[in-house]
């Protein structure tokens, strides 16, 4: 009975021993686990932060220039006026549903603008729905 039970003991404490290892080796791997987490962590810091100082020296180059060309130019700055005076074209649905909203009828729309009558009564409904 007596090698019994020291048998069933030893067969406990290396059950117990085996678990305690099998805890430790996944606490040991969760640490890894988390001390990469933090190197990743620091280089996406130290990424970001080489990126803003970048950007800071960019942007100070770039107000050097802005200010370099505002002191080139002379301070009453007139814009540049156009040539000619641009003509503009109204489109056929525009002078449609002008004469249209002035009473005309369609056909007499569609004889005076040049245009089929089935088109005509098209932009009509067409505008309708809007």
């Amino acid at each position: 009975m007596l090698y019994f039970l020291l048998v069933i003991s030893f067969i406990i404490d290396g059950i117990i021993i085996f678990a305690l290892f099998t805890v430790f080796t996944k606490v040991k791997k969760t640490e890894e686990i988390e001390l990469r987490q933090q190197e990743v962590a620091k280089e996406i810091e130290d990424l970001f932060s080489s990126y803003l100082l970048e950007i800071k020296e960019e942007n100070s180059r770039f107000e050097s220039k802005v200010k370099e060309s505002s002191n080139n130019e002379s301070e009453t700055y007139k814009p540049p006026e156009p040539d000619k005076e641009e003509d503009y074209e109204v489109s056929t649905q525009s002078k449609v549903i002008s004469l249209y909203n002035k009473g005309k009828p369609v056909d007499d729309i569609a004889r005076e603008l040049n245009l089929g009558v089935t088109e005509t009564q098209l932009i009509v409904k067409f505008h309708k729905k809007k």
